[in-house]
């Protein structure tokens, strides 16, 4: 690891580790950076980072009554323009990032995000001012050569919109998810797939291969792109999918990225490294119809997510990526919990239908007073992500 711009770098499988990852957002999210003696710290809630629950935090008495919970954070916490976060909060140690750009990629992620999570409990009014703010925004991009946090904005603002698509027949969501598509289209890397960052060249098309998880979360949103009618061009999935193929490995883990494949038994490569990332991988294959993932692979690695889940726990809420266990970021957790989710979803009852419990029981004391979760500090996007991942994954354990 190594000091970059005031942040901790990190790039597996390179000599020269450099910039630390941001979720899951995606793996996401906003605004303006403002100037460090002008910035708030962040709530008293989060001054002291630990990865155990506060004294005060309870589990709600039921799934149903933790969604709402989670549901009154996110609309008591939209911006007036309809989107999510507004990078005015610090923690003091943020991604490496630069401004304005990161934070706009920052804010149309966590906002779709935040549209997706409330329009699957049923809340209308703060979901469709956030569609509105991502129908009209376009200020997601790539403002320098290393940083392409970006293609989280394109991944769930596409996802968001292709899903609205199926009950609204507003044409401006077409045209608002086609832009987001064709943004994914110009920021696939040199071979496929996608990295959120290009620590080698700096092209216009990235340089570095694609990771494992920002590409599985592509794949996601452009099958649901597809399925609400949205012309996926066929080669563009062909090779995300070749790559995220490559980028498993022998005991069913997945590498961080195409380019650490070399290092196979790198920590962060074994199962142990990979298991917030995993479900979502298996996930993106099974969708695709790869033939190296099938319902029958996914249903017998699926409780290896729950067999695993301590080293995702171990890095959740510290502040210095990938600094846990076998370098697991805190980052990765409400990312691999919502996937997770999904899978369970794709699978038959038979198969998976037992593990809902088990992960609403994990989720559950996890959440905040406020009614919010978080994993990972990152300005006041990350109690937004991080609840709207929550409220997906629990709804989908009901």
């Amino acid at each position: 690891m190594t000091r970059r711009s005031g942040t901790i770098s990190y790039q597996p499988g390179r000599r020269t580790r450099r910039a630390g990852g941001v979720l899951v957002v995606v793996c996401l999210l906003t605004l303006i950076s403002c100037h460090r003696d002008n910035v708030i710290i962040d709530d008293p809630d989060r001054s002291t980072l630990t990865t155990e629950p506060s004294p005060q935090i309870r589990a709600r008495d039921s799934i149903d009554e933790s969604i709402a919970d989670g549901v009154a954070f996110l609309v008591s916490h939209q911006n007036d323009d309809g989107s999510w976060g507004t990078g005015k909060k610090t923690h003091g140690n943020e991604v490496y990032h630069s401004v304005p750009g990161s934070h706009h990629a920052f804010r149309s992620a966590v906002t779709g995000l935040a549209v997706m999570a409330l329009r699957e409990c049923g809340e209308t009014d703060a979901s469709n001012r956030g569609i509105e703010f991502l129908v009209n925004d376009r200020s997601a991009r790539r403002q320098e050569g290393a940083l392409i946090y970006n293609v989280w904005s394109h991944a769930y603002a596409l996802q968001a919109l292709a899903i609205e698509m199926r009950q609204n027949a507003d044409p401006r969501l077409r045209v608002a998810a086609e832009w987001n598509l064709d943004r994914l289209k110009r920021y696939e890397t040199y071979i496929g797939g996608w990295n959120y960052y290009d620590f080698v060249a700096q092209t216009q098309q990235p340089a570095m291969g694609p990771t494992s998880f920002c590409t599985a979360g592509a794949l996601t949103a452009l099958w649901e792109a597809r399925r609400s009618g949205i012309d996926v061009p066929q080669n563009l999935i062909d090779r995300a999918v070749r790559r995220l193929e490559d980028m498993r490995l022998p005991g069913g883990g997945y590498a961080y990225s195409q380019d650490s494949t070399w290092h196979p038994v790198a920590e962060h490569n074994l199962p142990r490294g990979s298991v917030g990332r995993s479900q979502a991988s298996n996930y993106a294959l099974l969708l695709w119809g790869s033939k190296k993932v099938d319902v029958t692979i996914a249903a017998d690695e699926l409780p290896r997510f729950f067999e695993m889940q301590k080293y995702l726990e171990m890095g959740r809420k510290k502040p210095i990526p990938h600094e846990s266990w076998y370098a697991t970021a805190g980052y990765y957790f409400y990312f691999g919990h919502y996937y997770t989710a999904r899978m369970m979803n794709a699978l038959p009852e038979e198969s998976a239908g037992h593990f809902g419990p088990k992960l609403a029981g994990l989720l559950l004391p996890l959440q905040e007073p406020d009614g919010s979760w978080w994993d990972y500090p990152i300005w006041d996007y990350d109690k937004v992500y991080g609840t709207a991942f929550a409220v997906m994954a629990l709804n989908r354990c009901k």
